[in-house]
């Protein structure tokens, strides 16, 4: 309880430097009311300590805040200790723990003070919501593909090609081929494919798998977060942002909720392509049929595939320049 910095108001790039640093830290937040704020990275915590006086706040029906009533080692009388469960919303957490102390510092009880919060951060608290890890990095890979055919073949051509949000059997349909966008954050080539239609090809055009890799880059100078490359996307649309933006609104996301994908990434290595040939690893709805009895009781099909141990394609137009060229 010793800890003599005092920090100013926080901002969520500050936040989220603590949080990325992975070390406990702990600050007084008020000298005068003995409340200390305290940064669990490990555990994604946040925690108010301050005196115990009063009732003690009843906060069962909030999932993620827990009030314990205590005695400190080396400390007189008893103390609360607030801790906000933090994943996925380090500065909202950070935000609730500021208002309880700025409504003690006006006098009011610790009990009214959360109260208060609270109510206060209720509806932010309880209606941002991230897309998932593998949404996120689904999301990025199809964006990636997506801007390059807007610079090569124009954005009308470009946006129309794209059917991910339409939830198509393929991410992008052109007149000779479709293409099949599969990211992984892993060092390996190894994708999940979610139905038996994703790698089943349509009619005669050829099916291409995209395989991306992109890793997390810190600081590193072409860096990007989801919502850089979303932005990055905009600034080459002219007639066809509202179609766009519609499509983003489809896939679950928000502008308004852009703070919340704070990871930077970068490709791990080149986009490769792969041709789902008759050679190729995938389970399919005409495979089932053949193979598997009484397929109709089989309802959903999910699996993951290393295209790291198969031959890459060098891939036809125009999709060509976005991937690597098989050697």
């Amino acid at each position: 309880m010793n800890d003599p910095i005092t920090p100013q108001h926080l901002s969520p790039e500050t936040v989220e430097d603590y949080f990325r640093a992975g070390v406990p830290a702990g600050f007084t937040l008020s000298a005068e009311l003995r409340a200390r704020l305290e940064i669990d990275p490990p555990h994604h915590e946040l925690r108010l300590i301050c005196p115990a006086t009063g009732a003690t706040p009843d906060v069962t029906a909030f999932e993620r805040i827990e009030i314990e009533r205590t005695a400190i080692v080396g400390e007189q009388g008893e103390w609360f200790i607030l801790r906000v469960r933090a994943d996925r919303m380090h500065y909202e957490a950070y935000v609730l723990i500021e208002s309880i102390v700025d409504q003690l510092r006006s006098g009011a009880s610790f009990r009214h003070s959360v109260s208060e919060s609270v109510a206060g951060l209720k509806g932010l608290l309880a209606s941002r919501k991230r897309l998932t890890d593998e949404k996120e990095a689904g999301l990025i890979g199809e964006l990636l593909l997506l801007r390059h055919l807007i610079v090569s073949e124009g954005e009308d051509a470009a946006v129309q090609s794209w059917l991910g949000p339409l939830s198509e059997e393929h991410d992008f349909g052109f007149e000779t081929i479709d293409a099949e966008v599969k990211t992984t954050r892993s060092e390996g080539r190894i994708h999940q494919i979610g139905s038996e239609n994703q790698l089943q090809p349509t009619g005669d055009r050829p099916l291409y798998l995209v395989s991306i890799q992109i890793t997390l880059a810190g600081q590193a100078e072409n860096a990007f977060t989801l919502g850089d490359l979303i932005s990055s996307v905009r600034q080459h649309l002219e007639r066809t942002r509202r179609t766009f933006d519609s499509a983003l609104e489809r896939l679950g996301w928000v502008d308004a909720d852009a703070d919340l994908y704070r990871s930077r990434f970068q490709l791990r290595a080149e986009p490769r392509a792969y041709l789902v040939d008759a050679d190729f690893p995938a389970i399919t709805g005409a495979r089932l049929d053949s193979a598997v009895p009484q397929r109709h009781l089989v309802s959903s099909v999910s699996y993951r595939v290393d295209v790291a141990k198969l031959p890459h394609a060098t891939a036809p137009h125009p999709i060509r320049d976005f991937c690597e060229v098989a050697r």
